[in-house]
């Protein structure tokens, strides 16, 4: 190493450098040609192998070892110098770069821009996040508030302005950190917005729906009221409540949509059951009642529901069932109405006939005969109407034949006051269905008997004639008063003894 410190202070010979650039070559030399030159020495001394003996020092001058071959012990001390030579070199370089990275890094040297552009770009974003004009808006403010975070943190710690750089990171970092809730919260309330497009929507799905808006609420009720981005975060609490409302009535209706839905389904399924078992009037009007209330739960279905739909389908399904429950609930009306009249009017002429008011009894059993056959046939009262309809029509024909006889007997009545009167009562009687009963009256039979005997007396046979014939007219009159009656005639004297009978001519 002694030597090689003569070599790098001498830099104006040329000598080291024409030894560094043939050194590898020389070495080389060394190392490939040593065997022959071993050979040549054997040849001429024919001693011993060269190997085997050493070199006297007085032999070799070092001009003869640098003009015809390298020594080994420089060239490997030339070997070694280079790579100090590219450490070095190297360090210079890393030393050097190291120095200009340091040096031009930001606020390092000179006036610091990056403050500056940091504090007006924060300014610049909490402006924005003052009155936002859209949530596009308040993402390019926080995106400008990181931009400033950015910015402060590439100034390096050796600079003189990394304190007031530091102070302001923190405070711009507490601000996102407000703006990231913010921004949290405007986002929760997009999706909550975006799930609640397009309605209806089921209940689950508005379930969500809601527990986002209250997520966005309860994310910006966290913000402290000392906040600058409080008046901003009021102003979305408030429209976002608005929203929350809107979609708790929404939830409700789609609640109270589906359990009508409910409601109605089950009503039906109850009406069919009904109307599979109905047969009466009472079934059928529970039936008809039952398939109206299915009805009217599917019309408190509101639009905008998720079962409005459904519901629509099914009043198409149920209306024709109810139709048919209406239909036969009337005709079980018309018929239960038909048969309690017919019944009704039957009491009444039974109670005509009890009083032998044979004409309002013919008037009853006429009616109900009619009623009774007016009951409509599949109905609960068709068969009852029907074994009704032969008892009716025999007691219509007996009233009909009481009113003749009544009738028969108002007009032996009739006639027989007209026939029984006069100057001298002739006589008096009692009728009914069965006898008519005339007894001559004791003035009649003593006027008689005293004209008859005047007649006889006095020889006036035209009075006795007449006498004679008065008496055969009475007895014809009665008779034809019988037979118009068809009712058997018995004639009594004043005394109550039987004169005649008469037997009505059929």
């Amino acid at each position: 190493m002694a030597t090689a410190t003569p070599v790098e202070r001498d830099s104006d010979t040329p000598s080291p450098p024409d030894s560094l650039t043939a050194e590898p070559t020389e070495s080389k030399s060394v190392d490939t040609e040593s065997t022959p030159i071993s050979e040549s020495s054997a040849t001429e001394e024919d001693s011993s192998h060269p190997w085997d003996q050493p070199i006297p020092e007085s032999e070799v001058t070092p001009e003869d070892s640098f003009e015809e071959k390298p020594a080994p012990p420089k060239t490997q001390w030339k070997a070694s110098l280079l790579p100090l030579l590219v450490a070095a070199t190297g360090l210079g370089v890393v030393v050097f770069c190291s120095t200009l990275y340091f040096l031009t890094r930001p606020c390092v040297i000179g006036k610091c821009s990056i403050i500056p552009e940091a504090e007006k770009l924060t300014q610049k974003s909490t402006q924005t996040l003052q009155k936002p004009e859209s949530g596009k808006a308040v993402l390019e403010a926080q995106a400008e508030l990181q931009q400033a975070i950015g910015l402060l943190e590439t100034i390096p710690p050796w600079s003189s302005h990394r304190t007031q750089a530091q102070e302001l990171i923190q405070t711009y970092q507490a601000q996102a950190e407000t703006v990231d809730e913010i921004v949290n919260a405007l986002k929760t309330a997009a999706r909550a917005g975006y799930e609640s497009q397009n309605p209806p929507h089921s209940v689950s799905e508005w379930i969500e729906i809601q527990a986002l808006w209250r997520e966005a609420i309860a994310q910006l009720e966290q913000l402290p009221t000392d906040s600058k981005f409080h008046p901003l975060a009021q102003q979305k609490i408030k429209a976002y409540k608005t929203n929350l409302a809107e979609i708790n009535q929404r939830l409700l209706k789609e609640r109270q949509s589906q359990g009508s839905l409910e409601a109605a389904k089950q009503a039906a399924q109850m009406a069919e059951a009904r109307q599979g078992i109905a047969q009466s009037l009472p079934d059928w009007q529970i039936a008809h009642a039952t398939w109206q209330t299915a009805m009217k739960r599917l019309r408190e279905i509101p639009q905008g529901t998720t079962a409005y739909q459904e519901a629509q389908q099914l009043s198409a399904l149920y209306l024709p069932k109810l139709a048919k429950a209406r239909d036969r609930k009337t005709q079980e009306q018309i018929a239960a109405n038909a048969y309690n009249q017919g019944v009704r009017l039957a009491q009444l002429a039974t109670d005509a006939q009890a009083e032998n008011q044979w004409s309002a009894a013919l008037v009853h059993w006429r009616n109900a005969l009619t009623y009774a056959k007016q009951v409509p046939s599949n109905t609960y009262y068709y068969g009852k109407a029907q074994a009704l309809v032969k008892p009716y029509q025999d007691a219509l024909r007996q009233a009909q034949s009481q009113l003749q006889i009544a009738v028969k007997v108002q007009q032996a009545r009739s006639d027989l006051n007209q026939t029984c009167s006069g100057k001298i009562q002739v006589c008096s009687y009692t009728i009914d269905k069965k006898v008519i009963k005339v007894r001559l009256t004791p003035a009649y039979v003593q006027t008689i008997r005293q004209r008859a005997n005047s007649a006889q007396a006095k020889g006036e046979s035209q009075v006795h004639a007449g006498i004679v014939n008065h008496i055969l007219t009475l007895e014809k009159a009665l008779k034809v008063i019988s037979n118009n009656a068809a009712i058997p005639l018995e004639l009594y004297s004043a005394d109550g003894v039987l004169i005649q009978t008469h037997t009505p001519i059929q």
